[in-house]
């Protein structure tokens, strides 16, 4: 044997196995890069989407807690407003971006459990990664002060006494809000008219208008001030207990409606499925800290931030019972 052929035959033997540790030598530096970029997260401006239009307590959270997060870890948190098919567009796009901690968005009931549910959508809960909870905001059923309803009870007989002739805006067709109006009729027979809105502003400007005859609206500090000045009356809130800013509002349950306490907003912090564990974690401790800022407090309220910080894992159990609260409702069981 020449040579040249020994040689030719030792490359074909041994190329492959040159080939598969080089292989390995990228793939360890990739790894390596990838871990290196995760610990150095944040390392540019984060996007942070919320799924209804601009104004109202979904973007007054998402502000506060961007600005806080912006500080404690040292670049800007975006806000873009996307709404659009009952925050289902947003939900989409997020759902299918790079996981890499750089597109986040508010997670709440409505868009990321029931949504789905309603609608042929392509993403569902198990398309996301939860990182905590900012807020939960009780819903409030309102009447303007010119109403000839002055308590829950006068409503509710009028709206048994004449189906379907009372009307309620609502933050959305596939909210919480809706979902707990239709177990009113199905439930206990008692129908009203529901008027889907885009958020807050449209549903006080529908009332103040005289358009509807009633809010069943995510409470907030926009809320509770037009209720101080009278233009809002609080005839009940949704949560299983009164409300304690609201003492003589009587709940849902209280006016004999006991399976009426779910319609309680909850907004998370949530970002694609496959959201590395470090950039979660970072997320989740700077988010705790935000929960007991000053200034995140006073601007989202008090009464509406919780007062034990709720996690990743937590906010997943949180959207898991929803989904078993809801699926037998929505006819999905």
């Amino acid at each position: 044997m020449t040579m040249r052929s020994a040689l030719k035959k030792n490359t074909v033997v041994f190329l492959p196995a040159l080939a598969g540790l080089a292989m390995m030598g990228l793939v360890g530096c990739s790894a390596a890069g990838s871990q290196a970029a995760e610990a150095d997260y944040p390392s540019k401006p984060v996007t942070f989407v919320v799924p209804f239009a601009a104004g109202g307590p979904s973007t007054v959270t998402a502000l506060a807690f961007a600005s806080c997060l912006e500080k404690g870890l040292g670049q800007p948190f975006v806000i873009e407003n996307q709404p659009g098919a009952s925050g289902g567009l947003a939900m989409q796009e997020v759902s299918s971006a790079k996981p890499d901690g750089y597109t986040l968005t508010l997670g709440t009931n409505g868009p990321l459990v029931m949504n789905p549910m309603i609608n042929k959508l392509n993403y569902g809960i198990e398309d996301f990664t939860s990182v905590g909870v900012m807020a939960q905001m009780p819903t409030v059923l309102v009447v303007g002060e010119d109403s000839p309803y002055e308590s829950a009870d006068e409503f509710f007989a009028a709206a048994e006494k004449h189906p379907g002739k009372l009307s309620v805006a609502i933050p959305g067709a596939t909210t919480s809000a809706a979902i707990e109006l239709k177990r009113l009729s199905d439930e206990y027979d008692i129908e009203v008219t529901a008027v889907p809105a885009v958020g807050n502003a449209e549903m006080t400007t529908s009332l103040l208008g005289g358009h509807v005859d009633a809010l069943f609206i995510t409470d907030h500090q926009d809320v509770q001030s037009r209720i101080d000045e009278g233009s809002f009356v609080p005839l009940a809130v949704s949560s299983p207990e009164r409300a304690g800013w609201y003492p003589d509002v009587p709940t849902l349950a209280e006016q004999g409606f006991p399976e009426l306490v779910n319609a309680v907003s909850v907004f998370g912090v949530v970002g694609p499925k496959g959201l590395p564990d470090a950039v979660v974690s970072t997320l989740e401790a700077e988010l705790q800290t935000c929960s007991a800022d000053p200034a995140v407090i006073k601007q989202v309220g008090e009464m509406f931030i919780p007062e034990q910080f709720s996690g990743a894992g937590a906010l997943d159990e949180i959207f898991a019972d929803m989904q078993d609260l809801y699926e037998p409702i929505l006819g999905q069981k």
